[in-house]
Formats: structure tokens, sequence, C-alpha cells
């Protein structure tokens, strides 16, 4: 099945790697809530992911929603162009077509993008990462910035910078990271959260 070099481009965006609270505001919170976003099971997020992999871009509009391993996305290009919907679980990659889950990663799959991306994308780590957090799973270096990142530490080769932060409630949340490693790099910018009230 060869799908669009359009649809292609916005799930490369995402795997690579995208509704409740307002992410508002030029000056944001200076300490990410780190402690509190590693306990939530539940959350999602409303944003744009712009990637680039060997001299090939790609953006889209993501509307991520996590649900414990489950992530549920639907993603679009500018004014809600080539909506596709997208599930990740275990590393797993499926697009919704024709009512069907498809796996995008099964052997002769004709996208040249997300086979790239199958081979490579930290898909598990990912939930992870867009909270600015390390996976509990893989060691991981924490590094002190001087460029005015917020948080940045290094895992599994890749290198996760939090540069700003925003209010989602009463926590302090990512709203700008950059996520780079082997030949590609992604950046996030979050506007808005949707998180469960903190007890």
């Amino acid at each position: 099945m060869r799908r669009t070099a359009a649809v292609a481009g916005l799930l490369a965006a995402v795997v690579l790697l995208l509704t409740g609270c307002t992410v508002a505001g030029n000056r944001g919170p200076a300490v990410l809530d780190a402690a509190a976003l590693a306990e939530l099971e539940s959350w999602g997020l409303r944003g744009r992911v712009a990637l680039n992999r060997e001299g090939r871009g790609a953006q889209a509009n993501v509307l991520w929603r996590q649900q414990g391993a489950l992530a549920q996305l639907e993603l679009s290009g500018p004014w809600g162009v080539g909506a596709e919907r997208v599930r990740i679980e275990d590393g797993d990659v499926n697009l919704l077509s024709e009512g069907d889950w498809v796996s995008m990663c099964a052997p002769g799959i004709q996208i040249d993008e997300l086979e790239m991306l199958c081979e490579s994308a930290p898909l598990k780590s990912l939930p992870y990462w867009l909270r600015g957090l390390p996976d509990p799973g893989s060691p991981f270096t924490e590094y002190s910035s001087g460029q005015g990142a917020v948080r940045e530490f290094r895992q599994d080769g890749w290198r996760i910078e939090v540069n700003a932060l925003a209010r989602s409630g009463d926590l302090a949340v990512p709203r700008r990271l950059n996520i780079s490693g082997p030949g590609a790099s992604m950046k996030v910018a979050i506007t808005n959260w949707e998180l469960p009230p903190v007890r």
C-alpha cells in the first residue's frame, strides 16, 4: 500500500519523534515538576512537531493522548488537511486505514520514511521524553546546560532538551523541546496539556 508523500511526512514527524489546560504567556516556571509528571498514567497534549531527517523535513499538528502504554494520536497538516489516526503501543506503530489498524512497521511497507523510522525511532521512550523525563527503563546522563535549557539529558544516543516550561493547572510542564539523535532532529511546541487533577 502506497500512501501519499504528505501523509508519510506527517507520520514521520510524529513517530520521531505529537483540550484541557491552556499553555500561555512568555514567562513560565523555572523548574519542571518531574516527580508529579512521572506519576501520571493518563495525559494528553496538543501541539506542533517539526522533523528533519538527513535533509528531509516534515511538519504536523498533533493531538497525543496517553493511557498507560497506549498512545493514540491524531495528525494533520495546516488547517486540518490530511488528518490521520495513529496508535503506538510497545514500540508498534499502527495507522487506521479504511476502518482497520494497519501495521506501519511491517516488512515490505511502501513508505520509505516510516521504514526508516521504525528501525531507529525511540518509540517506547517518547511518552517520557515529551514530559521532559528520562525513560526509567534505560540509563541516562543528566547535563547542566549553559545555553538556557531548563533540562537536558542524553539517553540511548539521543539528546533531549526542554527549552521552555509553562504552567498547566498546578504543574510546571514542558512547552518547547528539542529531541535529536542519529541523523535526525525534532522540535516540539506544545500549546495545550490535558492532565488529571493533582491530588
